[in-house]
């Protein structure tokens, strides 16, 4: 009898190791076991994703219309269909705007860049251009810009380096595209990545359709008047005809000054 009730208490205590190692060995299991990631924070794109009424990403908004004189100006967004602009609307890579008639309209950069354009103009903007097809443009900078600017013509672009420059369009399309610095300098490549010609305070260039020999641009690049100069000063709507001054206006001033 105390044979077999030995037997059963060693079995006991057997069946209570056994199930004190299964514990044991469970909790050392789940110890082991990796810790879950945190999920991830949502990204710029996921946020712009949310915050937009179609679930799609928002376009970042790179310039902001400032002004907007007479009517129409129209503006196409995002690639879609013409509307009526609106004054502090924003625009992206990609959106155009357009004036007719007398409309006039100025736009900021975020890089520090403004234009006026006018003349029925139409602009695109692209990543460091300002791709101009037809009418009036004035661009300017005050300071340094925080990324360059182009400015793209049928006949060949315009770099902005830090000055104040006039650009025309006309309605022909056998007459040649004008670029004029009022103020600072103007480089001018027929090509992207070609050969310059450099304009200075005060120089017009003349570039015909089709134009393509370089060094005979350089022998075109000639000083305006005095009293040409002054007349645009004076009359320019892209100049007069906001409620704002231009900022540079001095600048134009003093170059009007030195001319003969």
């Amino acid at each position: 009898m105390h044979y077999v009730s030995g037997r059963l208490a060693a079995a006991f205590r057997d069946r209570s190791l056994a199930i004190t190692l299964l514990i044991v060995g469970g909790v050392v299991m789940a110890g082991c076991r990796p810790t879950p990631a945190p999920p991830n924070p949502p990204s710029a794109t996921s946020q712009a994703s949310e915050s937009s009424a179609d679930g799609e990403a928002l376009p970042t908004a790179i310039a902001t219309i400032q002004a907007i004189v007479a009517n129409p100006v129209w503006v196409t967004l995002n690639l879609g269909s013409p509307q009526p602009a609106q004054l502090n609307q924003t625009m992206a890579y990609g959106d155009q705007i357009r004036t007719e008639d007398e409309a006039l309209a100025e736009v900021g950069l975020v890089t520090g860049a403004v234009f006026r354009i006018g003349g029925n103009a139409a602009l695109t903007l692209q990543p460091n251009q300002l791709q101009l097809n037809a009418g009036q443009m004035i661009t300017w900078v005050e300071g340094a810009l925080a990324e360059p600017v182009e400015i793209v013509t049928p006949a060949g672009i315009a770099g902005i380096r830090g000055t104040t420059v006039f650009v025309n369009i006309a309605d022909d399309p056998s007459a040649p595209v004008e670029i004029f610095s009022w103020e600072g300098e103007v480089a001018f490549q027929l090509v992207e990545g070609g050969e310059e010609v450099v304009l200075t305070s005060g120089e017009q260039l003349l570039v015909p359709p089709g134009e393509q020999n370089i060094a005979s641009l350089r022998q075109q690049v000639q000083p305006l008047d005095r009293a040409t100069a002054l007349e645009r000063l004076e009359e320019s709507p892209l100049i007069n005809g906001f409620n704002q001054p231009l900022p540079t206006r001095p600048a134009l001033e003093a170059t009007v000054d030195e001319l003969q």
